[in-house]
C-alpha cells in the first residue's frame, strides 16, 4: 500500500466487474484493491483469464458492451495547470469528455499482442 508520504495517483478500491451473458452474470473481477504512488510502477500477474486485462480496460472505461463496473472505485488524481482533482473513473461514462481526455494523455494500455492492436501504418507514439 501507499504510505502517507507518497502521493497516490491511482487508487482502486473493491472493484467489481460483471459481464452479462446468455447463461447469466459472470463476476469477472470481484473485490480488487490497489494503489499506485506517483513515480511508481505496478506489475499485475496471474493466470490467463484471471481478470488482468479486464481491470486495465476498466481503468479506461473500454470494457466490452456487455461488461459493467458493478461496484467499487477507480480514483485518478489528475494534476494539471488548473490544480489537482480526483476523478472517480468508475462513475464516468465511456464516451464522456473526461474519459476521452484521460485516455492516452493520462493513462494508456498496451495489449499483449500489440501487432494486432496497433496500425503498422502509424508510429506507436501517434497511437498512444
Amino acid at each position: 500500500m501507499v504510505t502517507t508520504e507518497q502521493k497516490s495517483i491511482l487508487s482502486v478500491k473493491d472493484l467489481q466487474i460483471y459481464f452479462n451473458t446468455d447463461e447469466g452474470v459472470v463476476k469477472a473481477v470481484d473485490g480488487v484493491t490497489f494503489d499506485i504512488a506517483q513515480g511508481k510502477t505496478l506489475g499485475v500477474v496471474g493466470e490467463s483469464g484471471c481478470g488482468k486485462s479486464t481491470v486495465g480496460r476498466a481503468l479506461l472505461q473500454i470494457l466490452d458492451r456487455n461488461g459493467r463496473i458493478n461496484g467499487g472505485e477507480i480514483n485518478w488524481l489528475r494534476d494539471d495547470e488548473d490544480g489537482a482533482e480526483t476523478i472517480n473513473i468508475a462513475k464516468q461514462s465511456r464516451n464522456s469528455a473526461i474519459m476521452r481526455s484521460i485516455r492516452g494523455d493520462d493513462i494508456a494500455l498496451v495489449f499483449q499482442e500489440p501487432m494486432t492492436s496497433f496500425s503498422p501504418v502509424h508510429t506507436i507514439g501517434n497511437q498512444l
